[in-house]
């Protein structure tokens, strides 16, 4: 197969050179079509690509932004949440100091009720005292005849 090839070749060297640089130069004329091709295809595509790019870049900035806001709003929450928090804390704190005093009044309350019951038990101790003693000399005066008493 190589003999077929070579048997096209001239003899003469300067032919051979001469068909070697027309091959090189239909080459780089090739060449130089599919760069200019290439470069025409880049010019093409080069406004979609960058128009994609500043989309991307653009959905990057969107995101970023709400990314930030939602931790802004995130650290207000917390901060929110916290205030809360002290403030049932301090509720919490100030109703036990009432309930304290609640029960402190209850337990005057109390004892006040229980010297009441204990007057009041004394004084109908001495109610029936006086209506057993009334009522006895009311008997008394009943048996003697003595009824205007």
């Amino acid at each position: 197969m190589s003999e077929g090839l070579t048997s096209k070749l001239p003899v003469n060297h300067e032919e051979k050179l001469s068909r070697v640089l027309d091959a090189v130069q239909e080459l780089a004329i090739r060449v130089d079509s599919l760069d200019r091709r290439v470069e025409e295809r880049l010019y093409d595509t080069r406004p979609i690509w960058e128009h994609i790019a500043s989309k991307v870049d653009q959905l990057e900035q969107g995101l970023t932004n709400r990314v930030d806001q939602l931790e802004q709003g995130l650290a207000s929450k917390v901060d929110q949440l916290e205030q809360g928090l002290k403030e049932l804390r301090q509720g919490q704190h100030d109703l036990q100091q009432e309930s304290r005093g609640l029960k402190t009044y209850l337990r005057d309350i109390l004892r006040r009720m229980s010297i009441f019951n204990d007057t009041l038990i004394v004084i109908q101790a001495d109610y029936r005292d006086i209506y057993d003693r009334v009522r006895g000399l009311e008997l008394k005066a009943d048996i003697s005849g003595q009824s205007d008493l």
